[in-house]
């Protein structure tokens, strides 16, 4: 998995919601929208049939080929699909807006934490980085990029693909991740997309 140094908040289950998801040999039979309590709520659905790992701030599935819960409870996060959100709170952020957000928490910041929480590397030459991209949204900033991890061959893991997304916000960062085997993350692409775009923070109330 990745670096789990995000913040202290404890994850729960409060809602399960069926969605349909688009039939294939090797998908989902629903999806399960979790939300995490206060002090940072936020909403996100993950594939049904993965093993969940709650820890202080963080939340990961862990997903077998077919989606079954017994094989799930027994399959390797470093080997599988993998869905993860982090948050950490940042009080030095607080109040700030989207441009000195970005000059406190930069593109080459984004960068240099992804080789060790998304790959577990501390060689930053031995994972390739593309397609990063910042983005002042309102009040926050979000950065995304596409992460290779090379090949561990005493630890028998292939090659393996993520997809990332931080959000940088007053206060609080999320760190968003997908990663799987390389030669099967195109099959999955479009359960990564709706992990991603199903996202939302939620009023602290």
């Amino acid at each position: 998995m990745g670096d789990r140094g995000f913040g202290s908040a404890p994850m729960a289950l409060l809602a399960v919601l069926l969605l349909p998801v688009v039939a294939s040999a090797q998908t989902p039979s629903s999806m399960l929208s979790v939300e995490s309590p206060a002090p940072h709520r936020y909403r996100v659905t993950l594939p049904a049939g993965c093993r969940q790992e709650e820890g202080p701030g963080t939340i990961d599935a862990v997903c077998s080929a077919e989606f079954d819960a017994d094989k799930s409870a027994e399959a390797s996060a470093a080997a599988s699909l993998v869905f993860e959100v982090g948050v950490e709170a940042v009080s030095a952020d607080a109040d700030k807006a989207a441009p000195a957000l970005a000059a406190g928490f930069g593109e080459e910041t984004f960068k240099g934490e992804l080789p060790e929480a998304v790959c577990g590397e501390a060689d930053r030459a031995r994972v390739k980085i593309e397609n990063v991209k910042q983005v002042l949204e309102e009040g926050r900033v979000a950065y995304t990029a596409d992460v290779l991890c090379s090949e561990v061959k005493f630890l028998g893991l292939g090659e393996r693909r993520a997809a990332v997304k931080y959000l940088v916000t007053p206060g609080v960062r999320y760190r968003l991740l997908a990663r799987a085997p390389q030669g099967e993350y195109d099959q999955h692409k479009a359960l990564i997309e709706a992990f991603f775009a199903s996202f939302r923070v939620l009023p602290a109330g």
